[in-house]
């Protein structure tokens, strides 16, 4: 117990929380919020559940972390454009997000949080998975280290050929857009380091090596930073609202119950460049 009605449950042993005794559909006091503020930074990724909000609650409660983001590509809610709507029907194939990754790392400035609050979840399955980059890097042996810091990847993205099939798209150019971010990236608050990348698809090549030379490095950090005991496994019910930390996890959505709908709302907080 922290203050009052408020209540902090570790989901894992990595990451992961669940607050309860929080309605977001009301303001939030500041010290109620400067608790949930440094569970995030804690256990980099949070879970509410049993919520009933609005768009616009929902965009108030992240304006409490700083600038909302606009997503440069995919189309928002038509009252709320800030905010839009991840929806996969019974017979989509395809999932938004089903490959380890942070948040729009192909971008100058990636995004620094995001929340996701589901509207529609199938009886089964439809779990998300995270990942403590922080936990990635301090494992590493000092050699490795030091071989990592002051690395830099090229990270790109095509939205065109990437996004989902219910995805409503802006128009957008056909190449894809890039950008160079540190391997190893230092927390702007909590001043740990931690490895950042994503899926091969984003995170191409260490900056002065062909992809080919890189592989093998990005390759053994994918499959090291996603190890099981680094993780947590969140399971979605109606009202359930998760937020985490894009500096410090990466997360994946499971995609194994096709055949029913499935329908969230995301948000995101600007982030800063990271170098």
């Amino acid at each position: 117990m922290v203050s009052n009605s408020i209540e902090i449950n570790l989901i894992a042993g990595a990451l992961g929380a669940e607050i309860q005794g929080v309605d977001l559909s009301q303001p939030l006091d500041n010290v109620t919020f400067e608790h949930i503020h440094q569970a995030l930074l804690d256990h980099c990724v949070i879970f509410f559940r049993g919520q009933d909000i609005t768009p616009d609650q929902q965009h108030d409660f992240a304006k409490r972390w700083g600038k909302v983001h606009f997503h440069p590509h995919i189309k928002g809610l038509p009252e709320r454009p800030e905010i839009f709507e991840i929806v996969k029907d019974k017979d989509d194939v395809h999932t938004l997000g089903g490959d380890w990754h942070t948040d729009q790392m192909f971008t100058e400035t990636p995004v620094r949080a995001t929340m996701l609050y589901a509207k529609e979840v199938p009886p089964h399955g439809g779990d998300t998975l995270f990942a403590n980059a922080y936990l990635a890097y301090e494992t590493l042996s000092v050699g490795m280290k030091g071989i990592l810091d002051g690395l830099y990847t090229r990270n790109t993205y095509n939205m065109r050929k990437n996004r989902a099939s219910a995805m409503q798209v802006n128009d957008i150019e056909e190449r894809p857009v890039e950008a160079e971010h540190p391997l190893i990236r230092t927390h702007s608050e909590t001043g740990r380091k931690a490895v950042y990348i994503s899926y091969e698809g984003i995170t191409r090549n260490i900056v002065g090596m062909t992809e080919a030379e890189s592989a093998p490095i990005l390759t053994y950090l994918r499959k090291h930073l996603t190890r099981p005991e680094f993780t947590c496994r969140f399971r979605w019910e109606e009202g359930s609202l998760a937020m985490w930390d894009n500096r410090c996890v990466q997360h994946l959505a499971i995609n194994d119950y096709h055949g029913h709908r499935r329908v969230m709302h995301r948000i995101t907080v600007a982030g800063e460049r990271t170098h």
